[in-house]
């Protein structure tokens, strides 16, 4: 029988490690107790207990000696001692201490609280399994520009299936659409955000299915999938497997499957999922290549390149050239996006909802490292300001040995203590924090460090290096001073190797927070020229209520009628769209005096008879739409001045345009965001031939107090529309939520500006520090010769004053050039003006001079007599 054979790992692991005396005879007892336990338990667990033995003989008296231990053994003795050597320092200088260790906790709080910022904003979309494969579709229709851009994040409805059937290296395509549609369950009416999809959702994305079977549903057009709050909000506890929701009113949907809540972190978002032959438009797009009401979405194959199929699109083209032709531009050029870049790098016409931008992920970054930078410098000159006082101990510990490295450690230890104090306190302090920054950011970042070791593992490990890095200068500075000289006390103020360092490290603090100071300045300004600035139309009391029925128009008159009831309701109106952010363009191709070939893209609204009265806008010719005229509901137009402008006019009423002819010109008023300019409109009325389904109701409300009048207009739409639910908004509010992201921009600039100009007033306090130490016994005697306060203070400050006075011209430059990039995304913008820079630069170098003198004043009033006995 064959003698059995023990694990030759552990074996080997066994040899190298024991004793070479012992290693013959504990080898024997080891295999011996092996055999037996092979013949009784069987040979997996054997190994298993042969293994357990070996490491359980890692034990003194058993492992040989080996010399790299024994010294890494006299390394942690060392270590151990460097340690308490540094807390007794940190003990003893308590003052110093806290503000070295406040100083770099509020900076690696913000670099933690930024880093969650990142890697959220970078995990868009990445929760699928095969997102870094997924591709989007999206068009180039030259000669058609939308809002300055013409890319279009769309597709037509042949698109995926033509692509799956002659395109092999597309693994799996998906068309999908996002719609707001009506759902009424007994007296529960809401509007809920749909995802209208074919039946190759799931080969695409990945939502997990948490109840029924949601792959198969979404081939029935009579299914619908529900998120899990959707579940709750309709069914609460129960299961809503089998359960019937009626869409848009009347239309019964049986709920097939349940999907977990889609993450918060995607380009797009959802309450429900059904089949895309509910979309409304579904019918007339079969086959249509120029139906762009959808989005399309591949899996390609890993590694693959998506420059080929891009290019392999173009055997679609004679279908698009068919298909545009009637149209008075080009036919689509397709691309293929990233997934994983839509979020951050995609800014095209249509996106499915507001995109973030890298550039905001930069200046996050950007803070994150100043931020952190401005904490180093802030330590290293305090560590500075304290080497004077810890030269005699340098000196000693030399004459007793101690090498210019073992000196190094020392310092770089306390270094590394506070450096991980710190940090402990800005994990604990970031999670506390955490909350009111998603507030600040509008965000819902969680807690990544909870489950991402690798992020807590970078950021302890940037955490030691910044340690480092801050504490190398002084420690290296402090080792360069010779015994003899140390035990003089006049060696630290007589050095100027440093001086130079530490006048750069100080204007560039000063440099950074003064930037961020003049921008968070312009930014207040171009926000509130926003919020003030003349639209061309009054919003002030403006409440609308958007709706997605068309059978609303039926109801007009009742609706009016009702509402001027109430003594609080001046006006009611009827729009398509509103003049916030109007959307819908089209083409002109027919006016009086029109070359041949000509064009004019214009943007179209659908309006009533009251909707210029309502909104205060001016009309510079012509007239009103009126009831006393029955062609103004078919063949009447209004138009903006920059129209008529664009159409070559010098008068516009009464001159033929497209379908009819033009009434009145109003003069411009603003329809975009600030960042784009005012574009051509025309006006048409309101009704079923003209419009279509979606617009919104309009009330002026008098007075301050528009609770009871907004009251008012709830019950009484509840009563004429039982089934529709209502959402009422004020216009001022919405315009400002525009610029949301703006405004949260400047918030954030804000606190950074303020952290900033916090962490540089305490290097600058750690540089005064260090001069009235080394100038001690200077100011004893020019007190004692008569000086006065002032003179000391003047003497103190001027040099730091100069530093700062530097460093506003420095940064004056940089927020001038910063700041012009910035304003360039807005059509309409403020100017920057020199006074802004003057302001802040003055303010900056007072609030060094306060800085500054808190200390020197504390100096120059000390008693001489003390001062002359400093050593």
């Amino acid at each position: 029988m064959k003698s059995p054979v023990p694990p030759q790992f552990f074996l080997r692991f066994f040899k190298w490690f024991c004793d070479p005396g012992l290693h013959p005879f504990v080898e024997g007892d080891l295999y011996e107790l092996y055999c037996e336990r092979v013949e009784a338990l069987g040979k997996k667990k054997a190994d298993r207990r042969f293994a357990l033995d070996v490491l359980l003989l890692l034990r003194p008296g058993i492992v040989r000696s080996f010399p790299f231990i024994d010294h890494l053994i006299n390394h942690l003795d060392m270590l151990k001692n460097y340690f308490k050597i540094g807390f007794r320092n940190l003990s003893k200088h308590r003052f110093f201490s806290l503000i070295n260790i406040a100083g770099m906790t509020i900076g690696m709080t913000c670099f933690v609280l930024i880093t969650l910022y990142i890697q959220y904003e970078l995990s868009y979309d990445r929760q699928h399994t095969k997102a870094d494969r997924i591709y989007r579709v999206v068009q180039q229709q030259k000669g058609n520009v939308f809002r300055g851009s013409d890319f279009f994040a769309l597709a037509p409805m042949p698109l995926t299936p033509a692509m799956r059937e002659q395109f092999p290296e597309v693994e799996a395509a998906t068309t999908l659409q996002i719609r707001e549609a009506l759902f009424v369950r007994g007296e529960d009416v809401f509007y809920e955000e749909g995802l209208f999809a074919d039946e190759y959702l799931f080969e695409v994305f990945d939502y997990p299915i948490v109840e029924g079977n949601g792959e198969t549903a979404l081939a029935d057009q009579n299914a619908i999938i529900v998120t899990e709050a959707m579940a709750r909000k309709y069914f609460g506890k129960k299961s809503p497997i089998g359960q019937t929701l009626f869409f848009e009113d009347d239309r019964p949907l049986t709920v097939r499957a349940v999907v977990a809540d889609p993450p918060k972190n995607q380009h797009f978002t959802f309450d429900y999922i059904t089949s895309f032959k509910n979309y409304p438009f579904y019918k007339y797009d079969i086959g249509q290549w120029n139906s762009n009401n959808y989005r399309a979405y591949v899996v390609l194959p890993e590694g693959y390149n998506p420059k080929v199929l891009e290019d392999k699109l173009s055997a679609f083209d004679d279908e698009l050239k068919a298909a545009y032709s009637s149209f008075s531009f080009e036919p689509p050029k397709f691309f293929i996006q990233p997934l994983t870049d839509i979020h951050l790098y995609s800014h095209i016409n249509m996106e499915m909802s507001a995109n973030g931008d890298i550039r905001y992920v930069y200046l996050a970054a950007s803070i994150a490292f100043i931020i952190l930078l401005l904490a180093a410098i802030n330590y290293m000159n305090l560590s500075t300001a304290r080497t004077s006082q810890r030269a005699k101990e340098v000196g000693m510990r030399k004459v007793m040995g101690a090498n210019k490295g073992q000196l190094v450690n020392q310092f770089m230890t306390e270094s590394v203590l506070i450096t991980f104090f710190s940090f402990g306190l800005a994990i604990g302090l970031s999670f506390a924090l955490l909350p009111a920054f998603n507030r600040l950011l509008g965000l819902d970042i969680p807690y990544f460090l909870d489950d991402n070791h690798l992020l807590l593992i970078g950021m302890l490990v940037t955490a030691i290096l910044f340690g480092v890095v801050s504490g190398l200068y002084p420690a290296l500075l402090s080792t360069r001073v010779a015994p003899a000289q140390a035990f003089k006390s006049g060696w630290f103020k007589h050095r100027k190797d440093g001086n130079r360092l530490r006048q750069i490290l100080v204007i560039g603090q000063f440099s950074a927070a003064i930037v961020l100071a003049i921008s968070s300045v312009v930014i207040y300004q171009q926000l509130r020229y926003i919020q003030n600035k003349k639209l061309g139309y009054n919003r002030d009391q403006v409440v609308y209520v958007p709706y997605q029925q068309q059978a609303i128009l039926d109801k007009t008159e009742t609706i009016r009628s009702e509402l001027l009831k109430h003594p609080q309701i001046d006006q009611v109106a009827f729009a398509n769209s509103l003049p916030l952010n109007m959307l819908t363009q089209g083409i002109a191709e027919n006016w009086e005096g029109r070359e041949e070939g000509e064009e004019l893209p214009i943007y179209r609204n659908w309006v009533d008879y009251d909707f210029i009265d309502l909104f205060d806008i001016e009309l510079v010719e012509g007239r009103n739409f009126s009831p006393e005229f029955p062609t103004d509901s078919t063949e009447s137009y209004i138009l903006n001045e920059s129209a008529v402008k664009a159409l070559g006019w010098e008068s516009a009423v009464g001159k033929e345009f497209e379908e009819g002819r033009v009434i009145g010109v109003v003069k411009d008023f603003h329809i975009q965001p600030f960042n784009l300019a005012i574009e051509p409109l025309w006006m048409r009325f309101i009704n079923h031939a003209t419009t279509y389904y979606n617009g919104n109701i309009l009330i002026k409300i008098n007075g301050s107090d528009s609770k009871e009048a907004v009251a008012y207009l709830q019950k009484t739409l509840k009563t004429i529309l039982p089934n529709v639910p209502f959402e009422h908004h004020f216009m001022d509010e919405s315009l400002n939520q525009l610029y949301e992201s703006e405004r949260r921009f400047g918030e954030v600039f804000n606190l950074f500006t303020l952290l900033a100009l916090f962490i540089a007033c305490m290097g600058l306090f750690g540089l005064v520090t260090h001069q009235v130490l080394q100038r001690t016994k200077e100011i004893g005697i020019r007190k004692v010769l008569g000086a006065s306060v002032s003179s000391i203070v003047n003497l103190l400050s001027k040099d730091f004053i100069r530093l700062v006075i530097i460093s506003a011209l420095v940064a004056v430059p940089i927020a001038w050039w910063g700041m012009d990039r910035w304003l360039q995304d807005f059509a309409y913008r403020i100017e920057l003006n020199w006074w802004v820079f003057a302001i802040v630069g003055l303010l900056a170098v007072g609030l060094a001079f306060l800085t500054v003198s808190t200390q020197a004043v504390k100096a120059a009033i000390s008693n001489p007599v003390d001062t002359l006995k400093s050593e």
